[in-house]
């Protein structure tokens, strides 16, 4: 009885606080003032602005308070407790969702923690707030921990013939099946969007490639190469628009063959058929990653690349004889080199995990144990392949060199351009001299865009010397010491959306769309000719339009927002921590340095494109604990089962079901 009623009361406050919003309501001061008590002015003050805070209606509420309390009263059977790694993961991830919510009040641009603290009222809805989403995380890995521990997949006996063709043709051929099916899938979309879509920084490639502008490398020159040459050819054969059709046409069969050959993997480390086509079957039906496939970004094939890249290091990790028996190290160094070629993120995730591996291959190699020293070397090799063709295709292409200084600084000046915004009246001159010297300095309140550093960021300075930067860092230094708080706050301002399941996807588009951004924009579409046919624009935007609906839709909304698969591979992490799976951490430490480069960098919100490899990979590493999990399952069943029968004497099949 005390149990029910404990999961009723935790029920009833997550329904009322996980749709909670931090807004402050204005209410009728003369009542309020009428009241003589300051515990019950405080009491009504309360319940007004919870009443007003709690948006959804009387009928969602109640919906939403059962299923909740049935979820729990289910969970409360499984007797799984949480690790303090655990725990501390739910407290970080609570703030990142209360923290989201305040940032959206009174609006993006303008939003801050100050409404969460803004008298007792306010902080005690924050406190129902921070306490009803810790406690969603904590059964959500609850949830997770039951899943990965008492799911089993079920043998089915084959009813009728056994010996139908179709089931072995699916298990002996999962690269083939796997293929067949995400294919079938994205076909309809890519025809759908023909030609494609061309998005602002792909069209700024083609502009380089044409010569219109000088052609620089701050763009990958690979991935500008593939696309201007896609043009190219189809401007030869009279219809330019036809180029942005076969760089698709390259995406889906590139991610296909990426996709299929992760999904092979994972029927290798499972020993199971389904997750491999449930897998290939996802991968193709969310929107955040088929919508991408029409789209030449660089992001799309670099995320598939990296992303099989991990999973064949997996099956090394784990299956080291099918490893090498079916030479997937060729499939590993063509997926790191074709992933540095798109993106360099790739070689800050793999810097630091070197930099971390060799010296532990050398140590084991001194000490004459088994070590990684061929896996280290294929991992190696992909750098110095990627260096060379990028620098023939520098020389071919008469590529500037645009290592732009400033990429470095994304967080420093966000943190720079905040504090201005909020303490402009505390610096001194000498101070504002200095960050002018680098930066805008007058124009940084209206520049700065909390989740995007990329405005601040163009006002840097041509001709910024390292005098110049090492007196900003001193500023900045000095300025965190002042306010530490608003360092934090720009910080976490950008990044939230990372870690938040209450974010949505906004970049969806069309050609129809995207070409109608700007008469810049305009003007380069109509001088490249690049055209969507009437037929298809009403097709493209409506599809637009379903996906937007997508991502308001129960269940299909969380399949579709990339920050749940980072959070589950965050509560990933932390089981494997906690257990100490070793293979786990080595296969998942490139994903989370990927992760870093993704924090620092200039742009969180609503652009999806950045986070497809963590969708990818999600399913890789949920594979990867249960199996670390079940094979602990697995010892300690054996070793009851061995006491059983020192016991018996016997083997134990035949006890009784008491025993």
């Amino acid at each position: 009885m005390k149990q029910k009623i404990k999961l009723t009361l935790i029920a009833f406050i997550m329904s009322c606080g996980l749709v909670i919003t931090p807004e402050i309501h204005s209410f009728d001061m003369d009542t309020y003032h009428r009241i003589q008590s300051n515990f019950l002015q405080f009491l009504f003050h309360l319940f007004f602005e919870l009443m007003n805070s709690i948006n959804p209606s009387r009928l969602v509420m109640t919906a939403l308070f059962i299923f909740l309390f049935l979820w729990l009263k289910f969970l409360s059977k499984s007797n799984i407790k949480l690790n303090w790694v655990q725990y501390l993961l739910s407290i970080i991830l609570a703030i990142f969702a209360v923290s989201g919510l305040a940032f959206f009040t009174p609006n993006l641009q303008n939003g801050s923690w100050d409404v969460l603290f803004k008298g007792s009222v306010q902080l005690t809805k924050t406190a129902i707030m921070f306490v009803s989403w810790f406690w969603l995380y904590n059964y959500l890995q609850v949830s997770l921990m039951h899943m990965l521990t008492l799911f089993k997949f079920q043998k089915k006996e084959q009813v009728g013939r056994s010996h139908s063709r179709v089931p072995k043709f699916f298990k002996e051929h999962i690269f083939i099946t796997a293929f067949f099916i995400y294919t079938l899938l994205l076909i309809p979309i890519v025809l759908m969007d023909f030609p494609g879509t061309v998005s602002y920084d792909t069209l700024v490639q083609l502009i380089q490639f044409n010569g219109d502008v000088p052609l620089r490398n701050d763009h990958p020159i690979f991935s500008t190469a593939m696309f201007g040459n896609a043009v190219k050819l189809a401007t030869k054969m009279g219809n330019p628009s036809l180029g942005v059709f076969f760089h698709a046409l390259y995406h889906m069969v590139g991610s296909a063959i990426c996709v299929s050959y992760t999904a092979w993997v994972l029927n290798k480390l499972t020993k199971k058929i389904a997750p491999s086509y449930i897998y290939a079957g996802l991968m193709a039906f969310i929107p955040i990653l088929n919508n991408l496939i029409t789209v030449p970004v660089k992001d799309t094939m670099f995320s598939h690349a990296f992303t099989t890249a991990i999973a064949t290091i997996c099956l090394y990790l784990y299956e080291r004889d099918t490893y090498f028996a079916k030479k997937s190290y060729l499939m590993t160094l063509l997926a790191l080199t074709f992933a540095i070629l798109l993106r360099k993120n790739t070689v800050y995730a793999l810097i630091p995990v070197l930099i971390i591996l060799i010296p532990f291959v050398l140590i084991k190699l001194l000490k004459k144990k088994d070590n990684h020293l061929v896996l280290t070397a294929i991992i190696i090799l992909p750098l110095f392949i990627s260096a060379g063709i990028e620098k023939g295709l520098v020389s071919y292409y008469n590529v500037e060199n645009a290592v732009l200084q400033q990429e470095k600084f994304s967080i420093p000046f966000q943190q720079t351009a905040r504090y201005v915004k909020k303490y402009k009246d505390e610096i001194p001159k000498e101070e504002k001299e200095i960050i002018d010297k680098v930066i805008d300095y007058d124009n940084l309140p209206k520049l700065y865009l909390p989740t995007r550093s990329d405005p601040v960021k163009e006002s840097f300075r041509d001709n910024v010397t390292k005098k110049d930067i090492k007196a900003y860092l001193g500023v900045w230094a000095k300025q965190f010491k002042k306010h530490p708080d608003i360092y934090f706050e720009a910080t976490m301002h950008q990044i939230f959306p990372l870690f938040t399941m209450t974010n949505h996807n906004t970049y969806y588009a069309s050609l129809e769309s995207t070409s109608k951004i700007t008469p810049w924009t305009n003007k380069h579409f109509d001088i490249y000719n690049l055209k969507q046919p009437e037929a298809n624009v009403g097709l493209s935007l409506v599809k637009m339009s379903f996906y937007k609906l997508f991502d308001n839709l129960p269940v299909l909304s969380l399949l579709n927002n990339y920050s749940m698969y980072i959070i589950l591979i965050m509560m990933l992490l932390a089981i494997a921590l906690y257990h100490k799976m070793t293979k786990v951490l080595w296969a998942m430490l490139p994903t989370l340095l990927l992760l870093g480069t993704l924090i620092v960098g200039p742009l969180m919100m609503a652009y999806h494109r950045y986070y497809i490899p963590f969708v990818l990979m999600a399913p890789i590493y949920l594979a990867l604990v249960y199996i670390e999990l079940n094979k602990k399952k697995q010892v300690v069943e054996t070793e009851t089962q061995d006491e059983i029968e020192d016991e018996t004497g016997e083997d134990g099949l035949d006890l009784p079901f008491e025993a």
